[in-house]
């Protein structure tokens, strides 16, 4: 009486499908870390150059001169950084000439913002369909001086010119 060994063709379909099930799920995961990853980069660079700012304005202040911190505006914030991003590109006026990789900086002349190409955008929700980079610019906060206060200068902080929304979670 022989015995017959080894997987019956249903058997082998079935573990196919097992594998490439649990190998689907494993590349949503990875994508969504990615994406994560890329999320928790540009954060990062944004609070960078916000420190940045607060730190000239502190030192504007210090020295007296906390009004010239407007002269700020529509510059370049990457110079207050001890160093660029890995991924900046430098400075033009206009997009840059030629296909720029996603996960790019750039500071545009011509607009006065600080521009980010983002390479994954899955989970990245533009308010305007025709949004395809997240552009940011130094901006001035509102204050609000009651006469017989002492005044509040405006200070400087990174804003969002295109709004957009990570849905991850």
């Amino acid at each position: 009486m022989s015995r017959r060994r080894g997987f019956t063709l249903v058997e082998l379909v079935v573990v196919l499908c097992v594998v490439a099930l649990v190998f689907g799920v494993a590349l949503d995961r990875l994508e969504r870390y990615l994406e994560l990853t890329e999320r928790s980069a540009v954060e990062q660079n944004v609070a960078a150059i916000n420190v940045g700012l607060t730190l000239r304005f502190a030192a504007l202040v210090a020295a007296g001169r906390g009004g010239a911190i407007a002269a700020d505006v529509g510059t370049n914030p990457v110079h207050l950084l001890a160093r660029a991003p890995e991924n900046y590109l430098g400075e033009f006026s206009g997009a840059p000439a030629g296909a720029v990789e996603g996960r790019s900086w750039y500071f545009d002349r011509k607009t006065e913002e600080i521009v980010y190409l983002p390479s994954r955008t899955r989970f990245l929700v533009f308010d305007s369909p025709a949004n395809t980079a997240l552009r940011f610019r130094i901006a001035l906060t509102e204050v609000d001086s009651a006469p017989g206060q002492p005044k509040v200068l405006p200070q400087p902080y990174l804003r969002t010119q295109t709004p957009y929304r990570w849905n991850i979670e």
